[in-house]
């Protein structure tokens, strides 16, 4: 559920964008941003499946951190197919802008460049959250169970 909130939180950024923003995403701006998006999906999915979790003795502690990581394993696909689907969208829609409202001279607009560049955007910056909290569970579960 928390996903398709962010989904229509982009649209909703984007659609603000699009309506008082005059410059668009190029082509080439996404697909490099699909580029870098690949790259951090790439570690923090390597980074999830060899988490190590040798020496955690309490039972609950290991079902709990399993639970998240799955979690978080499951919001890094769904991201990441996200960031495909509007890279490849931005392959084949046109530039123009779509008026969805326009009245007394205020228009709402949508781009589809500029919401599927928001949405390879946001994957990056959520890719790079959770690449960092992960890497802080690990490195705590390590100081944790070899403490003196």
């Amino acid at each position: 559920m928390k996903r398709i909130i962010n989904v229509f939180i982009i649209i909703i950024i984007s659609l603000f964008a699009s309506s008082v923003m005059s410059v668009r995403p190029d082509p080439s701006l996404i697909s490099t941003l699909y580029t870098v998006s690949g790259i951090m999906f790439s570690i923090g999915l390597g980074l999830i499946v060899t988490f190590n979790m040798n020496g955690v003795k309490n039972k609950s502690y290991i079902i709990e951190i399993r639970k998240n990581l799955n979690s978080v394993r499951n919001s890094f696909l769904f991201y990441f197919s996200l960031s495909t689907i509007a890279t490849i969208i931005t392959l084949y829609t046109p530039k123009d802008d779509i008026e969805l409202f326009n009245a007394f001279s205020f228009g709402i607009v949508l781009n589809y460049h500029m919401t599927m560049c928001l949405f390879v955007a946001f994957s990056i910056l959520f890719f790079i959250i959770n690449f960092l909290d992960v890497q802080k569970l690990n490195q705590d579960l390590f100081d944790e169970l070899n403490k003196e």
